[in-house]
Formats: C-alpha cells, structure tokens, sequence
C-alpha cells in the first residue's frame, strides 16, 4: 500500500448560517433554532423549579377547584399574580406568587375543558347573563 490509498481528499467547504452565500430562510431558521434551544433550557429549568415545589400543586388544585361562576375571575387572578410574581422575582428572588399564579392557571385550564366543554352551546356568551335550560 502507498501512502496516496490513504491521502483524505478535501471535500467541499462547509458553510456556515451566517456565511454570506446562505439563502435567508437557512439563515433565519438558524437564528431562531437557536433562540428555541435558548428557551426550551429556560423555561426546562424552571419547570423543574416550579414543579418540586408545594405552591404550584397548590395553585393546581385551588385552579382546579374554582366554580364556574368564578371562571373568568380565576383566569385574571393567575395572570395578574403571575405578573406580581414575575416582578418579586426579580427583585428579591422568590417564586412561590410564580408558581402558585402558575398552578393556579394550568388548574384552571382542565377545569374549564372538562366543564364548559360540557355545558350546552347556548350557555356560552358574555358574563354575568344567567340563562334558563
């Protein structure tokens, strides 16, 4: 054998995304895999966060458990505590208002599936109408 039987012929140059001579779709499903990725970590790490603790299963069973009529009150409750929550966050680092604002809303969520998805069609409209069956 001679040395030419094991000589590595050099192939192609591999571009990259932001090489110049890349379509902008290649380019721009780069870039926002990328911000994906970035996110999936973010909020894996704070799934785990939120899980393990007591406030959120908490907030999944007060969620849970709301009546109808209170439906829409639940809803914004979880989403202006989520915010409150958010901003105690950042300034003190804690997040027992995030994960109970949190259990509150995927609590609320099944509740609302199993129970209006339920209900007849004509039940459904604005709130506060009381309506005969």
């Amino acid at each position: 054998m001679t040395d030419d039987a094991h000589a590595v012929r050099p192939g192609p140059p591999i571009r990259t995304p932001a090489d110049p001579g890349v379509p902008l779709l290649r380019r721009a499903t780069a870039v926002l895999g990328g911000r994906f990725a970035r996110l999936g970590r973010w909020s894996g790490r704070w799934a785990r966060r939120l899980v393990l603790g007591v406030w959120f299963w908490v907030g999944l069973v007060v969620g849970f458990g709301t009546s109808l009529r209170l439906w829409e009150s639940v809803l914004l409750l979880a989403v202006v505590g989520w915010a409150a929550g958010v901003w105690l966050w950042r300034r003190g680092r804690r997040t027992e208002l995030v994960a109970v604002s949190v259990g509150v809303l995927l609590g609320w969520v099944p509740m609302l599936v199993l129970f209006v998805g339920a209900l007849p069609h004509t039940m459904i409209g604005p709130p506060g109408v009381e309506y005969d069956l």
